[in-house]
């Protein structure tokens, strides 16, 4: 921890004592955008699985349900030569009991040079190479498989970075970022310990037309996480990357013996992944994800039988006891080890203008089940789409994905954009 306040505070002074390359002065500029979502849900329920069960403690477990939900976006960004500031607001509205506002993200920006930044606030970043799965996403929010691409809510921190291209030698860029996060208030829900803020460091480069980046992640309570990634086109037409992260002093949950427990580990996470676009403008994307913390087949029998015991059980305290235990140690999209995601996307097919149909599939290497997801996207005007994505969940009863609450789901969206 020592050693990344240090090289934090180096990097502050070089990028401080930048001088060339200032940014020069340009009028304010202010643009501000966003969209609406409505959404209907349908959900049918698998009166077997344990989590129904559970969810429906005394009550009778329907085949089918809907949900209606808006969703609101907000978008700000204001620029002043050196100077910017930028804000995303999400809300989520069931009825007037039931409704939400989020800040994304707010952050302000000062580039006292061209290859300077600082930058304070609610920031979202990207690290990773990955589609589907980011194991060295340190500070990134954590990623949805089956919807990779929806908007989420930043990390609070503050961060600097340079970046710096060259025309001569096998390095064409290089950049470094520090990004400090501050601790939560612990004291008196106002204040944080100090010795618990957390630094990450991100160094990249572009050498040999291949994309590397080697990050590191330093908290006082969670683990230590180091990682890297790349990226490289070694076709016009295909891309591959790769990504490893190991976090040391890390937990796994597993059940044994029907008690909920935490067991440290150093746990290896891997992604490899290909990228590739036919001539036909289908794009397909195939990775595998190994998951460091997930459990084996007899870990993940453990697991539902602790459940099901609940479920057996009937009684209000173990009912409690088991869903407060799945959310507390089980709440992932990924319980077990072992993964493959396959997606495919080809827009307009058959000369159907303005329609774009893709499919992909989620697959537990280890038991075998599956998800599997066909959304279809229209948009007949620029501001304006509407999503029709139905998703079923394959497998037996005793498989990850098979004993899931809902074994199918059909949603209908409308997207306004302004």
């Amino acid at each position: 921890m020592k050693k990344l306040t240090l090289l934090t505070v180096m990097l502050v002074q070089i990028l401080v004592g930048q001088e060339e390359g200032t940014v020069s002065h340009e009028e304010p500029n202010v643009e501000w955008n966003g969209n609406l979502d409505a959404k209907y849900t349908v959900l049918r329920f698998a009166a077997n699985s344990p989590i129904a069960r559970l969810q429906f403690f005394q009550q009778s477990i329907p085949s089918t349900a809907s949900q209606y939900r808006l969703e609101p976006y907000l978008n700000a960004a204001y620029t002043m030569s050196d100077v910017g500031f930028q804000m995303r607001l999400h809300g989520t509205y069931y009825d007037d009991r039931r409704s939400s506002m989020d800040l994304f993200e707010a952050f302000a920006r000062y580039s006292p040079s061209i290859q300077t930044s600082f930058q304070t606030g609610k920031s979202v970043y990207t690290w990773g190479k990955g589609y589907a799965f980011n194991p060295v996403g340190f500070v990134n929010p954590a990623k949805d498989p089956e919807n990779p691409e929806l908007a989420q809510a930043g990390l609070l921190s503050a961060h600097v970075e340079y970046v710096g291209s060259y025309t001569s030698g096998p390095v064409q860029s290089f950049s470094a970022l520090v990004v400090v996060v501050p601790p939560g208030p612990s004291l008196n829900d106002r204040f944080g310990d100090l010795g618990n803020t957390d630094v990450a460091v991100k160094l990249s480069a572009l050498m040999w037309d291949t994309d590397f980046d080697v990050m590191t992640y330093q908290s006082a309570n969670a683990p230590d996480r180091y990682g890297i990634d790349l990226s490289a086109n070694i076709l016009e037409n295909l891309e591959v990357h790769g990504e490893a992260s190991l976090a040391r002093r890390a937990s796994r949950s597993v059940v044994i013996n029907g008690v909920a427990k935490q067991e440290p580990t150093d746990a290896l996470n891997v992604l490899t992944g290909i990228r590739f676009l036919s001539s036909t403008n289908t794009t397909v994307i195939v990775e595998y994800y190994r998951n460091g913390t997930g459990m084996n087949e007899p870990e993940f029998k453990s697991y539902r039988s602790f459940l099901l015991a609940a479920a057996d059980a009937g009684t209000p305290a173990a009912v409690q006891h088991a869903l407060q235990t799945n959310q507390s140690f089980f709440h992932t999209s990924t319980l077990m080890r072992d993964y493959v995601y396959v997606k495919a996307l080809h827009p307009e097919p058959f000369d159907w203008l303005y329609v774009t149909p893709s499919v992909f599939a989620l697959v537990n290497v280890n038991d075998g089940s599956l998800l599997v997801a066909a959304p279809v996207s229209y948009k007949p005007a620029t501001n304006s789409e509407f999503i029709f994505w139905p998703t079923l969940l394959l497998g037996s009863e005793t498989s990850e994905f098979g004993s899931r609450q809902a074994r199918q789901r059909f949603e209908l969206w409308m997207r306004v954009f302004f």
